[in-house]
């Protein structure tokens, strides 16, 4: 019985020293490279023996080929001649292997080697660059609110791991495109004097970049309390692993009915976008379905630590209270809106505050800056006008039962907006009328132990 196995390593497009490498070390081991294929390398056993390999790009074959192109042919019977065998080949890239204890390399010339890469470089060159540009305003946008609004960053699981994603691709990116920028002008140097210089490329990079996404991915998935999310996100990792299936399986049908490139590009192309519509149709069908049924919402399940009706006395049902909830192992946000109900003729005096729960006691200090800076957007921005005299002003915590109490100040007159400081707790409330001392005392003690 045949044995085999696979194995799938993110080789740097250009490190075919690393490649040949890895595969000498697989062939010691007993294992020899059958197949090519989008789901790794696949190996036979054979005897462990000492093999050399040798990895060549064709940047004018094409992975909708049906068979190889004559010229390949052409390149692999001289390979034949020269005592090098094809072990597999898919696309553009072709591995061959040579028994011999000192075999003549197929690649005698220096700079062809290096003009082998780097044409296969102009076609990677810019996707790397789109992943780039991306990664930085995505990622750099993520560290930004992670510095500056981590309460609206921290208490959004999805956001988390989007921003370790494209910080990670960014990072892969940079440091993958001037490892083979450095290697090409040293490459180039070298080969004047004759000399051929081995590539290096950064799959281990590539491998720490993977298990922080990953990391992220269990994350999201461990903090998010609202269960429709859960089963949305799962969904949407079924759908793009079910577009990948379908991608892959229509171009390998294609080829073993030995459809022309161009015809099996056209009809792939064509199922991979039907079918991402038809996925993401139904996904956005499901997530509209969702919000509308109340599915994505854990808020009903929670009660407001305080309202409106508590501080002023009138009766609750005038209210209408709603509250928005986001819990992370960092911290807890909870928004609440008391306001006049729809159907009040008179307007009540309302408010609103935003409860924080700190969990992560270095992020504090940040999170207190958040709220500051939100109520000066809150005040400048409606009426487009810059203040130079905004700030909060320092009062007696003793009517609320805090550890601190700031209050917002503006143009030199205090408004009714306040920030509470506990240990572990931070609350911005603004009410729509000043507040007397045994209402600050009532809301004070319920949301201190909310």
């Amino acid at each position: 019985m045949k044995r085999t196995r696979r194995d799938w390593i993110p080789f740097s497009f250009y490190d075919h020293t690393g490649m040949e490498k890895h595969l000498e070390k697989m062939a010691q081991k007993g294992w020899m490279l059958e197949e090519l294929t989008s789901f790794g390398w696949k190996y036979r056993e054979i005897q462990p023996q000492e093999l050399h390999f040798s990895v060549s790009f064709d940047t004018r074959a094409s992975e909708f080929e049906p068979e190889p192109t004559e010229e390949q042919y052409t390149f692999q019977e001289f390979c034949q001649r020269s005592g090098w065998k094809l072990a597999a080949a898919s696309g553009q890239m072709q591995v061959f292997y040579n028994e011999e204890e000192d075999p003549l390399p197929i690649q005698t010339d220096p700079e062809m080697e290096v003009r082998m890469v780097g044409k296969l470089a102009r076609r990677m060159v810019p996707a790397y660059l789109i992943l780039l540009v991306l990664g930085f305003f995505v990622g750099g946008s993520w560290c930004y609110s992670l510095i500056h609004t981590p309460i609206k960053l921290l208490t959004t699981p999805g956001s988390t791991f989007m921003g370790l994603c494209w910080l990670g691709l960014f990072v892969y990116s940079v440091t993958d495109l001037i490892t083979y920028f450095v290697w090409r002008r040293r490459a180039l140097a070298a080969a004047q004097r004759g000399e051929f210089l081995p590539t290096r490329g950064c799959h281990k990079l590539m491998y720490v970049v993977l298990v922080v996404i990953a990391l992220g991915l269990v994350y999201w998935f461990a903090t998010e309390r609202r269960p429709g999310m859960r089963f949305l996100t799962g969904g949407m990792l079924l759908a793009y692993v079910v577009i990948f299936l379908a991608v892959n399986g229509t171009k390998q049908v294609m080829k073993r009915k030995k459809a022309p490139a161009t015809l099996n590009r056209t009809i792939t192309i064509c199922v991979d976008i039907l079918l991402a519509v038809a996925l993401v149709g139904m996904i956005n069908k499901i997530f509209i379905q969702g919000i509308y049924n109340g599915d994505f919402s854990i808020e009903k399940q929670i009660e407001a630590p305080s309202a409106a009706s508590d501080l002023t006395g009138v009766d609750e049902e005038k209210y209408l209270t709603t509250v928005s909830v986001e819990m992370t192992p960092f911290l807890d946000r909870r928004e609440v809106w008391s306001r006049t109900g729809f159907d009040q003729a008179e307007e009540l005096p309302g408010m609103e505050y935003v409860l924080v729960n700190v969990h992560v006691p270095w992020i504090y200090d940040a999170c207190f800056r958040e709220l500051c800076r939100d109520s000066v957007v809150d005040v400048a921005f409606p009426i487009q006008k810059e203040y130079t005299c905004v700030q909060y002003e320092t009062i007696d915590p003793t009517p609320w039962g805090a550890d601190e109490v700031y209050q917002f100040s503006l143009e030199g007159e205090l408004q009714q907006t306040y920030i509470l400081c506990w240990q572990d707790k931070l609350v911005q409330l603004k009410a729509d009328w000043d507040l007397t001392t045994e209402q600050m005392a009532v809301a004070g003690e319920k949301l201190v132990n909310a």
